[in-house]
């Protein structure tokens, strides 16, 4: 029996078809999976296309379905919907072929992938000796993933600016691989890093053309329909393709077993919250005992909130075995249970008992926001209790002070704790460390699955308790995942090795690589701001960007400068205006961070209507329009098409490594385009 695999291409443009032609895609698919031979299909050959595989069908009077059938197998694949002349233009050059190698679906164009080789060869001279890929077969380079038919343009590649070029018209897998190659990898490291190692070995495909076993490969861009209902489901409007579509590297560390915790982390875009969530669900399935549980959790609220969502969005059948929550409601729950009756100290209360602590004579060499700082950066994150503990502390990234300085601030500290047990009060890393010790006691039952997004913005005592949190006991099989990236470190300036907590994951850390989100444009500017800044990888090493890209180009960004709010106002609008004006973007899917009212004024004057994102809410996403507005901490966690970005200019800036942090995190929510408005003390061109 025929059936019916749906392209990355259809779920991407299916919520801007009119609802009639996506009514008859629904029908086209009910019609085939009852049987594909019918004549109501009108499964027609295309006379015009390349590739003798290509079919189309009737989608209505006006619109075709690009499909694709099998050599061998019985596999048909959904490939494209459009207008019909769009649909025949689309695929009519195009190649789709099953890579024997990789066992994937490739798509690409012979002549153009040439033609643009070619092009670039002229226009950029060789280098002089050998380039990387010369030092690659023929063969290799079929290994690594190009098609046969595509070596000849592989080889006339250069120098890096052809490579970039010709890489928007490679199958993605050969891109990766390739460029791991060119970054100094061998063939054989490569495709570990970039595409992981298969769960198990590829079946033997007769040709290109031999789509047997393409349900059963971790493809990127395919996905099985298994009936009416789950067709609908991933082509809701509400649901974006990366719930689909995993990368093969991806898929590996969701179904990643171990006997102890596992590290994934990588820059912003590469995947690691969507690799999270998908393992989330995998394990959560495999529970047979009901009072097991999974915990996904989080710094903070509002993207515990988004998590939540997703999860209910991509498994609702998973979803009653998941708690999703931020740090310190988990920490809150947990200490309510062990019978704790106080309150977390508020803002206003902070300053008040501060003031008291501080209203005498200080130590001597220290003033009033050193004395702070260190009580909330190191004494309060780390949980230290007693002088010896202090004494003793690591605190990486510190001013460093000697025994006998900490001595003399420990009074101190000593003091604001005792203000704080008289007014029945804990900070929230206090709040974090009661837990622990609640935990530990055996007042509350740990988790099956342990799994943690952003764990950068993880301080020690934190650690400590999502260590006490996991399965401990009997060598449980996956208790610990923990996922993060160093450069989105907004919340904790100290870095602190895992194996302080009691966390080990020597051979059980990896970096995912590939950026799915950003464009390369984008993701250079932003990796660029971060320039000299030491980034770790999140236990005590420094972070290897090393063969860091994404995977599409996009515009590159732009940046102007004015210390007039008018002017700066005119570009935003003008900007957002025109991506609006173009059709292909919604006003949800443009953010201005941070919400500055000027700006909101201006857009709203000219009839653009804005969303202030709310705390402990999630994004409504297209049912709600409106240019988002959030600060750079609201929108962590978030991604939009567009970001237009405002900065202060001041001399602090590129000394000030958190605010470099932030505008790193906030730029890196854009995927095609980002404006930067610098707000200058002189006009200037930024």
């Amino acid at each position: 029996m025929a059936k019916l695999m749906l392209s990355r291409e259809v779920l991407k443009d299916f919520g801007r078809l009119p609802i009639r032609v996506q009514k008859k895609v629904f029908e086209f698919v009910r019609k085939f999976q009852d049987d594909s031979t019918q004549a109501s299909i009108h499964l027609e050959p295309f006379a015009e296309a390349v590739d003798p595989k290509v079919r189309s069908a009737r989608i209505g009077d006006d619109y075709r379905a690009v499909v694709i059938a099998p050599e061998q197998g019985d596999n048909f694949l959904l490939m494209y919907v459009a207008h019909h002349d769009a649909a025949y233009d689309w695929c009519r050059n195009k190649r789709f072929e099953a890579h024997p190698a990789l066992g994937v679906l490739q798509v690409f164009d012979v002549q153009e992938i040439q033609a643009t080789a070619d092009a670039q060869a002229r226009k950029h001279p060789a280098p002089t000796g050998h380039y990387p890929l010369d030092a690659l077969s023929d063969e290799e380079l079929f290994q690594a993933g190009t098609p046969r038919a595509l070596i000849p343009a592989v080889r006339a590649i250069r120098n890096d600016e052809a490579f970039q070029e010709v890489a928007d018209y490679l199958p993605k897998e050969a891109i990766q691989v390739l460029y791991g190659v060119i970054c100094g990898l061998s063939l054989d490291e490569a495709i570990a890093e970039m595409l992981g190692e298969p769960a198990k070995p590829t079946p033997p495909l007769a040709g290109p053309g031999d789509f047997t076993h393409l349900d059963q490969a971790m493809n990127m861009d395919l996905v099985l329909i298994e009936g009416e209902e789950q067709l609908k489901a991933i082509l809701s409007q509400d649901l974006e393709e990366w719930r689909v579509f995993l990368h093969p590297y991806q898929r590996r560390l969701v179904e990643w077993r171990t006997q102890g915790p596992i590290k994934i982390n990588g820059a912003a875009g590469t995947g690691k919250t969507v690799a999270l969530l998908h393992r989330a669900v995998h394990l959560a399935r495999q529970l047979s005992d009901p009072k097991d549980r999974v915990l996904v959790t989080t710094y903070t609220t509002t993207l515990s909130v988004t998590l939540e969502q997703l999860i209910r969005k991509l498994a609702p059948d998973a979803a009653r075995k998941i708690e999703v929550t931020n740090l310190h409601q988990l920490a809150r729950t947990i200490c309510l249970r062990g019978g704790w009756q106080g309150k977390v100290l508020e803002d206003a209360e902070r300053e008040d008992l501060w003031r008291t602590v501080l209203a005498g004579p200080l130590p001597a060499g220290f003033d009033r926001d050193f004395i702070r700082d260190e009580y909330e950066l190191v004494i309060d994150t780390m949980g230290i209790d007693s002088e010896e503990g202090y004494l003793t502390a690591v605190r990486s990234g510190r001013p460093r002070l000697d025994r006998k300085q900490r001595r003399t601030l420990w009074p101190v500290f000593l003091e604001f704790n005792r203000l704080l047990h008289q007014r029945n009060r804990l900070t929230f890393e206090g709040l974090v460390h009661q837990a622990r010790l609640v935990v530990e006691r055996g007042g509350f039952t740990a988790y099956r699955h342990v799994l943690v997004d952003e764990l950068q913005d993880f301080g020690l005592e934190a650690l400590r308790l999502i260590a006490a949190l996991a399965p401990t006991t009997g060598n449980p099989s996956d208790p610990l995942c923990l996922v993060g990236d160093g450069h989105q470190r907004i919340y904790h300036s100290l870095t602190i090795p895992l194996s302080r907590a009691g966390i080990e994951v020597r051979g059980r850390s990896r970096r995912l690589k590939i950026n799915y989100r950003t464009s390369e444009q984008i993701r250079r500017w932003a990796q660029g701001l971060l320039a000299g800044v030491p980034v770790d990888d999140l236990d005590g090493g420094s972070a290897d960007t090393t063969g860091d890209r994404s995977v599409f180009r996009g515009p590159e960004p732009q940046v102007r400068s004015s210390s007039d709010r008018t002017t700066l106002a005119h570009y935003a609008v003008t900007w957002i205006q025109h991506l609006l004006d173009q059709g292909k973007l919604g006003s949800h899917e443009i953010c201005v961070t941070p919400s500055v009212g000027f700006i909101r004024t201006a857009l709203e004057s000219v009839g653009i209507s804005t969303l202030e994102l709310q705390p402990r809410q999630a994004d409504p996403g297209q049912a709600e329009p409106g240019v988002r507005l959030g600060s750079m901490q609201r929108i962590k966690g978030l991604e939009f098409r567009a970001v237009l970005m405002i900065l202060e200019q001041t001399q602090e800036d590129r000394s000030d490594v958190r605010h470099r942090f932030e505008k790193y995190v906030a730029a890196t929510r854009a995927r095609e385009h980002l404006m930067v408005l610098v707000r200058s003390s002189e006009a200037g061109t930024g």
